[in-house]
């Protein structure tokens, strides 16, 4: 009986990181991802994000590999605007190989979205301060450099 509650308590809505990370283990990203959506989640997972949690983050390749086009496009704002506040977390989730959601030159080129227009500037002074500050240590080192040029063109 347990087991046919599962997909039900999922559509009601994911509660936690680890929860999705489960359902992701069971069903695959894009189910789960649609669990998300289904559940209302998604615009909560995508805040949590934008805001620096560290859990989500580091679920942002699942979220990424079950999103359509749209959400991923969401997903890719929510992690560079998470960008000043989380680097270390941001750049361990990045692509190096200019992916279209998790690449380095999307999340690091401040999207429109990762920020309020009229603070573009802040944004890119934060971020890159935010950036410069972590270690030059090898889980993140490339992508550390990598993502400095590109928010130094993001100005």
């Amino acid at each position: 009986m347990s087991i046919a509650l599962a997909p039900v308590l999922l559509i009601a809505g994911i509660l936690s990181a680890s929860q999705f990370a489960a359902d992701v283990a069971r069903s695959g990203p894009k189910p789960a991802v649609q669990h998300l959506i289904d559940g209302g989640d998604w615009g909560r997972v995508m805040g949590a994000i934008r805001g620096g949690s560290a859990d989500w983050i580091a679920l942002a390749p699942e979220l990424a590999r079950g999103a359509d086009a749209a959400r991923g496009t969401e997903l890719t704002v929510a992690l560079a605007a998470a960008l000043p506040r989380a680097p270390s977390e941001v750049l361990a989730v990045v692509d190096l190989r200019r992916g279209p959601v998790l690449g380095v030159q999307a999340v690091c080129g401040a999207p429109d979205g990762s920020h309020a227009p009229q603070a573009h500037a802040a944004y890119v002074a934060d971020a890159r301060e935010a950036v410069e500050l972590l270690p030059d240590v090898a889980a993140v080192g490339r992508a550390k450099a990598v993502c400095l040029k590109e928010l130094a063109q993001a100005r």
